[in-house]
């Protein structure tokens, strides 16, 4: 009688119980998170997608020429390059802090954070940003993947960062003001 009282109480621990798991491709965001529950009566598992931020594009350019230039595109993209490391060939940044303008255009072009009654709040949040850029050569060229993510708060409010989104067009600017510098 006492075992069969206690196997109630067994199922409810072991459906609390959950594991996760997920794929984290190079630029470091879950492609996809798994959850899977398991209980005296059997299990169930979730699979969410997961964002991946990483942008990729092959140019027809060596990766040398693609490494050498890549500083100084960050530095006019107003990037402070924390993160360069030859051998791996990755370049970046992978926490400052930015406030309203990245270089002059508003954060709210790059990302998303939401809105508030005054506008976008990307443009009025602490932001902090990563960005890395990792070349690696291919066939005809170099393949070049840059990460970029957002974090961001109110600064008048103690509360933790939340995630924003990329809007796009800070990577395809990365690659623009590339391809322009490899051009010359």
């Amino acid at each position: 009688m006492r075992v069969a009282s206690l196997l109630p109480i067994a199922s409810i621990a072991l459906g609390a119980c959950a594991s996760a798991g997920s794929a984290v491709p190079s630029g470091g965001t879950p492609a996809s998170q798994t959850i899977s529950v398991v209980g005296g009566s059997g299990g169930a598992s979730i699979t969410t997608a997961g964002e991946n931020t990483s942008h990729v594009k092959t140019l027809p350019f060596s990766v040398d020429q693609v490494w050498r230039a890549l500083p100084a595109v960050y530095d006019s993209l107003g990037i402070p390059v924390q993160t360069f490391d030859g051998v791996k060939r990755t370049i970046g940044n992978q926490s400052f802090a930015v406030r309203r303008r990245l270089k002059n255009v508003p954060l709210s072009r790059f990302i998303d954070c939401g809105n508030s009654q005054m506008g976008p709040s990307a443009d009025d949040y602490d932001v902090r940003l990563t960005v890395l850029t990792d070349v690696r050569a291919t066939d005809g060229g170099t393949i070049v993947t840059t990460s970029f993510e957002a974090m961001a708060r109110p600064m008048n409010y103690a509360q933790e960062y939340s995630r924003c989104s990329s809007k796009g067009t800070f990577e395809q600017r990365l690659i623009d003001v590339l391809q322009a510098r490899l051009a010359r």
